[in-house]
Formats: C-alpha cells, sequence, structure tokens
C-alpha cells in the first residue's frame, strides 16, 4: 500500500511519455517517505517526493486523466491518495474539517520502469561541485513564467532562459524579433539540492522494484 500527497502525482504524471516504457509514474519507497519519477523519453524528468508519504512496495502506474484530475492539488483543500492493489481513493480534506473520498481503478504497467537512476546521480554530483555562477536567483511568480513562456513559444520550438543574479529572468527563442524580461519578486539564496534527492543520487531509485 502507497499513501502520500495526491497534487504529486499529478505534476508528475504530466511529464510521462505516451509509449512504454516511459507512459509510467514510479512510486516507490524512497528515504524514509514516498518517491515519484517520470520521464517523457528522457526529454523531460519529473522527480517528486513525500516526506510524510509511506509505502511498502513500488509500483508503476499508468496515471489516466481521471486520475490526474483527480489528483490535482486545489488552494481550498489538501488531497492524498491511498493506492492499494488496482485502486486508489483520493481524498480531499477541506478547511472546514470535512472531507471527500473519491475511488479510481488505478493501471499497472507490466514494462520495467527506464532507468534514469544513472543520469540522475550525474546531475546530482555536478551540481555538488560546479561552482555557482552568482549567489542569489529570482523568485518568479508562476503565472509570469506560464505567460512568458507561452507567448514567447509562439514564435520558436525551444527557449533559453537566462537571469541575472537575483534579477530579471530573460526569455528568448532563436530569433531576435522577441525577448522577455520576467522580474523577479524577490532574491533568494539559491536553494541546496534537496536531501532526499542528494542522498543517494537516484541511485536505487530503480532499484528491486516489484513490477505489477
Amino acid at each position: 500500500m502507497l499513501q502520500f500527497n495526491s497534487a504529486l502525482l499529478a505534476a508528475v504524471g504530466s511529464f510521462t511519455g505516451k509509449y512504454a516504457p516511459f507512459q509510467s509514474v514510479l512510486i516507490r519507497p524512497h528515504y524514509g517517505g514516498v518517491l515519484l519519477a517520470a520521464t517523457d523519453a528522457g526529454k523531460v524528468t519529473a522527480l517528486g517526493f513525500d516526506r510524510n508519504g509511506k509505502a511498502d512496495e513500488s509500483v508503476t502506474v499508468i496515471p489516466s486523466s481521471e486520475l490526474l484530475k483527480a489528483c490535482a492539488g486545489i488552494k481550498t483543500a489538501d488531497r492524498g491518495i491511498v493506492i492499494d492493489g488496482g485502486s486508489a481513493i483520493v481524498t480531499t480534506y477541506y478547511k472546514s474539517s470535512s472531507s471527500k473520498g473519491k475511488e479510481i481503478p488505478v493501471h499497472h504497467s507490466l514494462t520495467p520502469f527506464p532507468p534514469i537512476d544513472e543520469a540522475i546521480s550525474a546531475c546530482v554530483d555536478r551540481w555538488g561541485v560546479t561552482p555557482a555562477v552568482g549567489q542569489t536567483a529570482g523568485r518568479y511568480k508562476v503565472t509570469y513564467l506560464e505567460r512568458a513562456i507561452k507567448n514567447a513559444g509562439l514564435l520558436c520550438d525551444s527557449l533559453v532562459l537566462s537571469a541575472f543574479d537575483g534579477g530579471p529572468l530573460r526569455v528568448q527563442g532563436e530569433s531576435i524579433e522577441l525577448c522577455i524580461l520576467v522580474m523577479p519578486q524577490t532574491a533568494e539564496a539559491i536553494p541546496p539540492i534537496p536531501d532526499w534527492l542528494a542522498s543517494c543520487g537516484m541511485q536505487s531509485a530503480c532499484a528491486n522494484v516489484h513490477y505489477r
């Protein structure tokens, strides 16, 4: 059985691929909590960790649109999920102390999860030894980032994101026709690598997985 913050599944599950072996989300015990991982053929890799989650097994779940929708985080309440075998119960905990649960079928992948552990481990190693270019990073409002990336993407298929030390984020494509500067809310110290990720560099994240 697995129990964790359902919003993590909604977020990580958005980066699965269409075909095997990339169509699933790996959910497993890790560092005293629950780790979630997904990758779209290596183009994007998403990792989530619930320090308060519980898991006694490793599974690979193919997230349906119904499951992702039910798991998505909302501002007016907290959501949690319990996966047991072929079903999941997503519970919404409203601030009024009431709660509402919904049972949803869960589909498991029979294909082994892709071996991304070595790639993530290499990233962790590099982050640990590469000197920081700046001492601070800008904290940017999500809606501004979304608007900038969406509109810059109208003129190109890929973008370069760069920022001054704690300053504006420059969003620009291969052309010189458009350059968008997203101003930061504040300048923050560059956050450290999360302990759950640095703990083993994902070396064991895909090991000893019991596929269902």
